[in-house]
């Protein structure tokens, strides 16, 4: 563990783990949060805009360091926090909020107690964007969870607290890092000569992307059926808005084209996601005693641990489980889905600590005999390339001559 700790390369690989983050879908509503709250800084040098970069992001840090190291040194599941209703419709409406900003229906301005007075005292606006990172740091959760998952696996293991707590601080430096960097330039968007037309489209693309994440944890608080409608109708309705109805740029005419051709093969890509249904894996539902029947019926199982909010978990819904060849591997297994978007059951708390989940998406195998297969354990999005090869390598992938015809007939 001494060693470990000394080690400099554990910081830099846990740093580059953090800045790997940025490479997620969560990365498209918080760059434009952070446009949002930094786009009135043309006015200042850009050693004050730094200075409320650097507060902004050190609210992200804060919110994973600490989520992170209690998750770690408890065992708590990692997310529990997001899974309260009253946090997703806080944390939907705010995003609406800045999505409704974007989108030139107003000016965003922080509350008036977090800004600074006419005497030009600079702490209240320092406090307002460390919040703001604070709250942007629940935007990004839904894609923390394999970076996250890996690194509680680690920490839980050295018994360290100081050192897990640095673990994280270094992975959220890293995530944060390039919003340190467009928070502190982000007001030269402003100072861009107003032929460039093209910047404000940009914007309310932008301001759809953040009212897509707003409107669906809105849905999730409210627990609507509706949440995987939401990113194809958003399709549609902002390819209509982007490529025919908003006329910022149309002072271009190669823009306009560009402007309609985009609008409209997002248009066709909304109806194409509602309008073809994917044969996907047939899941049931986990309940209390399912385990118990497959082990006496001698059937392996597949778990898989998900939860509404989690962007992974419907990346492997979306692409891994419609694959034809997973559904070929997996059908002589058993086929669990545990929802943890909400734990309140007592059920679910027992599944999660029978088999010491830390977060979602977590898929496990479980032989005949009902004893988890360690080496197939998975965490976060996995390309179905990868899945097939995992499990098909496997023993439980031998068990079945049907299984191994399945695969190699697909």
């Amino acid at each position: 563990m001494t060693e470990l700790s000394q080690s400099p390369l554990i910081y830099v690989s846990v740093f580059l783990l953090g800045l790997g983050l940025n490479l997620t879908p969560c990365i498209y509503p918080m760059l434009s949060i952070t446009v949002s709250l930094f786009r009135s800084s043309e006015h200042e040098s850009h050693g004050r805009a730094f200075i409320k970069a650097l507060a902004y992001v050190l609210g992200m840090v804060t919110m994973y360091s600490v989520l992170g190291l209690v998750a770690a040194t408890t065992g708590r599941f990692f997310g529990e926090w997001l899974q309260n209703s009253w946090v997703q419709l806080g944390a939907g409406i705010f995003v609406i909020g800045l999505a409704f900003s974007m989108l030139g229906l107003y000016q965003f301005r922080l509350p008036s107690w977090l800004m600074p007075s006419h005497r030009g005292v600079a702490k209240r606006t320092l406090l307002s964007f460390f919040v703001s990172g604070l709250l942007v740091g629940i935007i990004a959760a839904p894609c923390m969870g394999p970076a996250v998952l890996a690194l509680l696996t680690f920490v839980s293991k050295q018994q360290n607290t100081a050192f897990g707590f640095s673990l994280f601080f270094v992975m959220a430096l890293g995530l944060g890092l390039p919003y340190l960097v467009l928070g502190t330039y982000s007001g030269l968007l402003a100072k861009l000569p107003r032929s460039g037309g093209w910047m404000v489209w940009i914007e309310r693309l932008m301001g759809v992307v953040l009212l897509t994440f707003g409107i669906s944890y809105v849905a999730i608080a409210f627990r609507w059926p509706f949440l995987n409608a939401i990113v194809p109708w958003t399709l549609v309705a902002g390819g209509i808005y982007l490529g025919w109805i908003e006329r910022s740029a149309r002072s271009s005419r190669v823009f306009s084209i560009i402007q309609r051709i985009a609008g409209t093969i997002a248009v066709v890509l909304g109806f194409f996601f509602l309008l073809t249904v994917k044969e996907s894996v047939v899941w049931e539902k986990y309940h209390a005693g399912v385990l118990e029947e497959a082990q006496t019926a001698g059937q392996p199982v597949i778990l898989d641990f998900y939860a509404d909010w989690c962007i992974p978990c419907h990346e492997l819904d979306q692409f891994t489980y419609t694959d034809v060849r997973v559904i070929k591997l997996l059908r002589n297994f058993r086929r669990i889905k545990v929802d943890t978007t909400n734990v309140e059951t007592e059920e679910i708390r027992d599944a999660i600590s029978r088999f010491d989940i830390f977060g979602v998406p977590t898929v496990l195998f479980l032989d005949a005999q009902g004893a988890e297969v360690p080496e197939l354990r998975m965490n976060g999005f996995v390309p179905p390339e990868e899945f097939i090869a995992a499990v098909g390598a496997s023993r439980l992938g031998k068990i079945s001559g049907s299984v191994k015809r399945g695969v190699g007939n697909a």
